[in-house]
């Protein structure tokens, strides 16, 4: 069958050749015969052609441009040409097109030719580009073999090119014989690319020869530095492959290949790359498994003693002459026969990290000391001061990353006098992550004497005044400290308390945050030693009592205290106030049982309240409690409205139904605890859609959308082994009174709360905040918040008028338990100043099975309100 297709009619078209499709016997091999282009086509009416045509007339001008490149003679213009296929080869659709009419192969063949007979080593370069960006399944035998020959070329490009190309086509355990080959290659770019794939054979497991070993080394003082950065970054792959080998060293000796790749790779932290010396900083804390002898010598820019064999006879090198006697025992220089066991040059590999111009290098190098002192005690307690000094560098990033490293290896060293005025002194940080970070580093570590201990109070006090947003973090900080050195606290104990021997001091407020701050390091250094309870004041009990109600964990259970009472323990505050809030819940649901009045079931809410007054602080359990009530009562109350409009889905009903949506999803995401509790969020679901489907005639639920939640509800008892409500379980009506009555408790004592506490701004209703209305006022945030992930909050700001508005600003600093973040607000030109409502939110996405709640709230994600909003009056003026 012959098939003739004609060109394109313009001008440029009509001077290119028609391409003709001659099938042999099997068609799925069509050969191609082109005729010849008229003698008048110029090299510029073929680059128009191919620039000008799209993806499906590719297929027919292809073949003559292939054809016209192998009869040309201009260097420049196959060049010109080849580089437009290229650009038209990188088109989706045109290899779509290529590969539906079987075309692909025979120009690849032609190409192949080209390339064989091509004496200009940039076209070969562009067309072994060609050739790489295409698919690994049209890359037949003949194609390899001729890639393989192409691999010997002269040209550096070249060989890099067919290099990529084996390394696709080839598996990995066949292409790692022809990687190595390339390792003494003479171009640098060849040698990079072939380290840069052994490197990804050992990452996936491939077994890497011994052999490679030797010229790892000798390319760490090669001088192209991918080459060097490549090496390094393989050295521990193959490290951990063959750690049992052995090395022979200078004298005869051998050491193991762990040493000896450690040694090497010290030498290297003097690089004149600072990609290198980075890499290097980072690569030597994996070697986790080194001598404590040789991590010691890398903070040591002289040869140790440890690291020398001495000949038989010799006298140890000193260090300094004692001056006894002139000249006589003057420091020795060198000692014939001496044996370095590590090389001088690479000594103190990391102070020379630490002093680097670059903060990549130093962060590497901080980060390699934290962990290999979190293996090695012994260098943990040599390296302490080092990483103590790092807390003055100019990089705040550095010196974040060393009061984490501290924090990490602070337990099992002591923090000196010396280094403590270091540590305090970044207390003035302005940077909150930093000063939360060292609240933290000084919880954790051991003070060496009761100076110390003072120097610490009185600047986490300080601290207190002049940032009270930090107030949480330096009452865990001071608990740490308490408690880690108690026969230090004992010492200072009068004077913390201010006891005096004559004279009765006033009773401090408890409001005061300094004097709370005190007394939780004072109790929990008392949980250690009871020689402090000796120094207690008359009122001290009171206030231990009062403390612990604010704030029971941070302060511990002081049987000591309840003895000077004679009352019982404290802990069972939070028992009782389970228990009541229990027996609240029953009589409530007895209420509903007989079918009370709204009104008196009303006072459930009253009586939680009066929990709640009894209590210092917010317990999750009363909270729990008022909410639950709260959404029973919503429920109570939609099932009294007027049928009618209740049938019609009337607009008042939609409304409190989206409210009670939103109740259930803050109910489900702000209590955590036993699975119980999410299952009984789960059932407060179902029966909401099961209500809604019996009693609205607007189907916005099926039965399906019933079916699909009572599965979810199965799957999830199922997985958290819970009994399944025999309701639930035999598909009938589910009546939520009944299950809740069989209940045993509603509410438990290891309900958590999620919720936030904005410290700053605070509310103000008299300060304007004027601005210009073309620009935005910034408001900035910071909050206390508990257990909730600050990436997952937003800020809502509510404008006069009830328009809302969610935003979520990148985090810039991560903290546990704080949020910290800036909005901007603004408007146009405002008459009068309004109020602005600022409060802080976390989402709720429905799931697959909750579709029709989606309907019913009308988005698909609900911003459930987690703190109190704080108001801020503004005023956008108009601009001059």
């Amino acid at each position: 069958m012959k098939v003739v297709m004609a060109m394109l009619q313009t001008e440029v078209v009509q001077q290119t050749s028609v391409v003709t499709e001659l099938y042999s016997a099997d068609p799925t091999t069509p050969t191609l015969h082109l005729q010849q282009p008229p003698a008048e086509t110029t090299q510029s009416n073929y680059v128009k052609i191919i620039k000008s045509i799209g993806a499906g007339s590719v297929v027919d001008i292809l073949p003559s441009v292939v054809e016209h490149i192998v009869g040309n003679s201009n260097k420049m213009e196959r060049s010109e040409l080849i580089q437009e296929m290229a650009r038209k080869l990188k088109d989706e659709a045109v290899m779509w097109q290529l590969v539906k009419h079987n075309l692909l192969n025979p120009i690849l063949t032609q190409l192949l030719d080209i390339f064989s007979t091509e004496t200009s080593q940039s076209i070969q370069f562009e067309l072994m580009t060609i050739i790489c960006s295409l698919p690994q399944s049209h890359l037949t035998e003949k194609l390899l073999s001729k890639l393989h020959s192409a691999a010997l070329s002269s040209s550096p490009l070249i060989r890099r090119q067919s290099l990529l190309l084996v390394l696709k086509t080839l598996p990995p355990n066949v292409s790692l014989k022809f990687l190595l080959a390339y390792l003494d290659d003479d171009d640098p770019r060849v040698r990079t690319t072939a380290i840069q794939h052994l490197d990804k054979a050992a990452k996936s497991g491939c077994d890497i020869p011994f052999s490679v070993y030797h010229k790892l080394i000798a390319n760490l003082s090669d001088s192209y530095d991918e080459v060097r950065l490549h090496s390094v970054r393989l050295l521990p792959h193959l490290v951990k492959q063959h750690r049992k080998q052995h090395i022979e060293t200078a004298g005869s000796r051998t050491t193991t290949l762990t040493h000896y790749t450690f040694v090497q790779l010290c030498l290297l932290m003097r690089d004149i790359s600072t990609n290198v010396r980075s890499e290097v900083a980072r690569v030597l804390g994996l070697f986790t498994d080194v001598d404590p002898e040789y991590l010691k010598q890398t903070l040591d820019k002289k040869i140790r003693a440890s690291m020398r064999i001495m000949p038989a006879g010799s006298k140890m090198k000193q260090e300094f002459a004692s001056g006894r006697k002139w000249g006589g025992d003057a420091p020795i220089k060198t000692v014939s026969g001496e044996i370095n066991i590590f090389d001088p040059a690479g000594c103190g590999a990391f102070i020379h990290g630490m002093e680097d111009e670059y903060s990549a290098v130093r962060s590497n190098t901080v980060q390699a000391m934290c962990t290999l002192s979190t293996s090695c005690p012994e260098f943990g307690v040599e390296s302490m001061s080092h990483l103590v000094d790092m807390l003055n560098d100019e990089i705040q990033g550095v010196r974040l990353l060393a009061i984490r490293s501290l924090r990490l290896i602070s337990e099992n060293v002591h923090l000196h006098e010396d280094q403590l005025e270091t540590v305090m002194s970044v207390l003035e940080e302005s940077n909150v992550e930093i000063r939360h970070n060292l609240h933290d580093l000084l919880s954790s570590c051991q003070l060496n004497s009761q100076v110390a201990v003072r120097r610490v109070l009185k600047g986490l006090l300080d601290n207190l005044k002049k940032y009270p947003q930090d107030k949480s973090s330096i009452y865990k900080c001071v608990r740490g400290v308490g408690g880690n050195n108690p026969n230090y606290v004992a010492l200072l104990a009068p004077e913390m308390l201010s006891k005096h021997p004559y004279l009765s001091q006033t009773e401090p407020s408890t409001d005061d945050t300094s004097y709370v701050a005190t007394m939780i390091l004072v109790f929990n250094a008392a949980q250690h030693n009871s020689v402090i309870f000796s120094f207690f004041h008359g009122y001290t009990p009171k206030h231990y009592v009062y403390i612990y109600s604010l704030f029971p964990e941070l302060v511990p259970q002081l049987p000591q205290v309840h003895k000077i009472l004679k009352s019982s323990d404290v802990s069972t505050d939070i028992d009782s106030i389970t228990s009541s809030l229990n027996l609240i819940l029953k009589q409530f649901l007895s209420l509903c049982k007989s079918g009370a009045h709204i009104a008196a079931m009303t006072k459930t809410l009253e009586n939680i309240e009066k929990i709640q007054k009894c209590s210092a602080r917010v317990h999750p359990q009363t909270k729990y409690a008022s909410l639950l009530v709260k959404i029973l009562l919503q429920l109570f109350k939609l099932r009294n409205l007027d049928r009618k409009r209740m049938a019609n889905g009337h607009q008042r009903v939609m409304t409190k139904v989206r409210d009670i949506v939103y109740d259930l999803c803050l109910f489900q995401v702000c209590f955590k605890g036993s699975d119980q509790i999410l299952l009984l969020a789960k059932l407060l679901k179902f029966y909401f859609i099961q209500f809604l489907y019996e009693h609205i005639a607007v189907k916005v639920i099926t039965e399906k959308d019933i079916s699909l939640y009572r599965e979810d509800i199965l799957k999830f008892c199922s997985d958290s082994n819970l009994a399944v409500p025999t309701q639930i379980q035999e598909e009938r009506h589910f009546n939520l009174l009944t299950y809740l009555n069989t209940q045993e408790y509603l509410v438990s004592p290891d309900i958590t709360h999620s919720r936030a506490t904005i410290l700053s701004p605070q509310s103000n209703t008299e300060r304007i905040n004027e601005f210009p209305s073309h620009l935005s006022y910034a408001v900035e945030i910071e909050a206390e918040t508990s257990h909730t992930e600050p990436q997952n909050l937003a800020v809502k700001v509510r404008y006069p008028g009830f328009r809302e508005v969610v935003c979520q600003p990148v985090l810039q600093d991560l903290l546990q338990d704080y949020y910290q973040n800036t909005v901007f607000v603004g408007g146009v030109s405002w008459s009068d100043p309004g109020l602005i409502q600022v409060s802080l939110v976390t989402d709720y996405g429905f799931e697959e099975h909750e579709q029709c709640l989606v309907e019913l709230y009308g988005v698909e994600k609900v911003w459930l309100e987690i703190s109190e909003s704080v108001q801020l009056k503004i005023h956008p003026r108009p601009s001059k």
